[in-house]
């Protein structure tokens, strides 16, 4: 059994970050899964600290086939990998700089949560890791690393983003804010798209047989049949009975290679199978709000258009969202240019 919560998050903002980076599919494994040998090479230096080939590899060695694909066709694979992990090293130094800590405690309490919204206790907690081929401590060392990153990011971002009513109102009126329509397209998937899922069971001795289904699944939604309804005949997991909608996750939710994956798809498109060893994947994306096209701008005998509140709230979040975005990134810009990087690929 895996553990729902490594793909879908719960309402708490803290486990919507870090339950989805240890994906229930053990697409990726903790930074230190292989420790340096002497051996082993140094690839990349971050201000005092390395990065060595042999957590390069493992990092590459948990990826799919087809999320290599779509991380290299933003450039070299191996490239692009020890970049997001350069990134990771920076987060955690400047979490340090700024006395930002995560306890043992805080730890224990985030497995436990896990657990208790999993309805399993440790014993299967350790053998569904085992079966995704990671161990324990690896686990906790991904949660507390991703439990820093929340940390940091809520503390130099998340307190800086404020949003107007006026902002609101004009998103809503088809306007997208200067510098944000990298993070919500019209023509292509965006940050906020809800993503929909469907899964099928399957083990290294079943992969081909499962892969070959769920070919043949993804052949019959090409043909016409619906995708909610493909979920309701096939899926093996959360949300089969919801049309695959797996519960309020979204394209930004993703853990990163996989969200680069998705970014790479034309909105409704059905990715192809993604093999996670205990499961295979289909993914597609819906559209989580329309926003209002141009003719419906206009104001009517009425006066103008209004919006009820839950189309605001909805507004709001995506427009924290495309801030939160957009100041991360001239953050890290800034991390980088004040720190000492060489890359040694």
């Amino acid at each position: 059994m895996v553990p729902k919560t490594y793909l879908f998050p719960k309402s708490t903002p803290t486990l919507s970050i870090f339950a989805l980076a240890i994906f229930a599919f053990c697409l990726l494994n903790s930074l230190a899964l292989m420790a340096a040998t002497t051996r082993d090479r140094i690839v990349a230096q971050v201000n005092r600290n390395i990065i060595t080939l042999s957590e390069l590899q493992a990092r590459l060695n948990t990826l799919s086939p087809a999320q290599k694909a779509a991380i290299s066709a933003q450039g070299p694979l191996e490239l692009q990998v020890l970049n997001m992990m350069v990134d990771e090293e920076l987060i955690t130094q400047a979490a340090t700089k700024m006395g930002i800590m995560v306890s043992d405690a805080e730890v224990n309490e985030a497995v436990q949560t896990i657990m208790q919204e999993n309805n399993i206790n440790e014993t299967q907690l350790r053998q569904s890791l085992a079966a995704g081929g990671t161990t324990i401590q690896a686990f906790r060392d991904q949660l507390r690393l991703e439990l820093l990153k929340n940390k940091v990011l809520s503390y130099s971002i998340m307190s800086r983003v404020v949003v107007t009513e006026d902002e609101v109102t004009d998103f809503l009126n088809g306007n997208i804010p200067a510098g944000s329509s990298q993070f919500y397209s019209e023509t292509g998937v965006s940050d906020f798209d809800g993503v929909r899922m469907i899964f099928l069971r399957s083990s290294p001795s079943e992969a081909g047989r499962v892969m070959a289904r769920a070919n043949q699944i993804k052949s019959e939604i090409e043909g016409g049949l619906p995708f909610g309804e493909a979920a309701s005949r096939y899926s093996q997991g959360p949300g089969a009975d919801n049309g695959g909608d797996p519960g309020n996750l979204m394209v930004r939710d993703l853990q990163p290679e996989l969200r680069e994956m998705v970014r790479q798809m034309a909105p409704g498109q059905i990715s192809d199978p993604l093999n996670g060893g205990e499961v295979v994947l289909l993914i597609t994306t819906v559209p989580t709000t329309q926003r209002a096209k141009p003719s419906d701008n206009e104001d009517t005998e009425a006066g103008p258009r209004t919006y009820t509140p839950e189309e605001r709230a909805v507004a709001r979040r995506q427009l924290e969202q495309m801030k939160m975005r957009s100041k991360y990134e001239s953050w890290m810009t800034e991390l980088r240019s004040s720190a000492v990087i060489k890359i040694s690929l």
